[in-house]
């Protein structure tokens, strides 16, 4: 017989000798586990992240991740507007120009770019690595492009069920605005977010604006050239050239509009203008991702069948 099982004299252990033994052996093994216990428990910090962009900034804050820093705060505030930032945020200078004193200083874990900024990679790369959030592709839809960076964003933070749930309440809004929008496929859509003068910025096929479009069912008036970027700048006559276009207008400076309407002689000519059929729905950050593209629908959704209620 092993002699772990003896006690101190050699005989067999008693009764008492085992409860002891037992006690001990309890004992040890409650310490040990105890020990353990707050290793199994305890969730890692979350990452520190740097947003550089606005693009991929106001994608984190809808997935739930308040960054560091972003950039132009009064800025982002007034020109993409959703979703809010926290007081917490620190400014971290210009999009085209981060303060990396301030960034080094911060010791972020990973920082996050937009495409804009790919000639700074080596020197952030200095800093923390550095991973960059396309919208943009040639030859792609921006909100299928979006929709991949969101999910390849969340795999590398490791909040893939955060981004599931988002990705779901985005799809409900979109179905939800579309079930509202389907009395209006009738007339086609300008999109335009600046007029200066005699001259419109208008949103193309290849614009974030347009696959939020073809979700609804809904027709572009400008089937022209748009750039790489989904806009081009093109002069008002033009957009004569479809007379029962709706003008829909993102910007949130109505007072100067109304004035510009006033003013501008080629405006008054335009048909749609001269009836009336304009939809005014406030900034839009149309370099944005997913979250632009749920502000953008929630607003045409909400507006545009008013204004066809009321205008005709």
């Amino acid at each position: 017989m092993s002699r772990s099982f003896l006690n101190t004299s050699g005989s067999m252990p008693s009764r008492r000798d085992l409860i002891g033994m037992g006690l001990a052996a309890g004992g040890a093994l409650a310490g040990s586990w105890m020990l353990r216990v707050p290793q199994a428990i305890a969730s890692p910090a979350p990452p520190r992240i740097a947003a550089l962009g606005w693009a991929c900034a106001q994608t984190l804050l809808a997935l739930g991740v308040v960054p560091l820093v972003i950039p132009e705060i009064e800025r982002y505030g007034r020109l993409v507007v959703e979703p809010e930032i926290p007081s917490a945020v620190k400014e971290i200078g210009l999009r085209t120009e981060p303060n990396l004193e301030l960034l080094q200083s911060l010791a972020p874990d990973l920082i996050i770019i937009d495409p804009s900024l790919m000639a700074a990679m080596p020197r952030l790369r200095g800093v923390a690595p550095v991973e960059v959030f396309t919208i943009f592709r040639p030859g792609g839809r921006p909100l299928d492009t979006a929709r991949g960076s969101t999910e390849a964003l969340a795999r590398r933070l490791g909040i893939e069920a955060q981004c599931e749930a988002y990705l779901a309440r985005f799809d409900a809004t979109m179905a939800a605005a579309a079930e509202r929008l389907r009395r209006d496929r009738g007339a086609p859509l300008y999109l335009v977010s600046e007029i200066a003068r005699n001259r419109a910025l208008v949103f193309g096929p290849n614009s974030l604006y347009q696959d939020v479009l073809d979700r609804f069912g809904l027709q572009n008036a400008w089937t022209g050239h748009s750039g790489p970027w989904g806009h081009t700048s093109v002069g008002l006559e033009v957009l004569a050239a479809v007379p029962d276009a709706r003008l829909i207008l993102m910007t949130s400076r109505v007072a100067d509009v109304q004035a510009l309407l006033k003013a501008s002689p080629v405006l008054r000519t335009l048909p749609f203008l001269r009836a009336g059929r304009l939809t005014v729905l406030g900034n839009q950050f149309f370099y944005g991702g997913i979250p632009a593209a749920e502000r953008f629908a929630r607003l045409l959704a909400e507006r545009l069948p008013r204004d066809t209620h009321e205008q005709g």
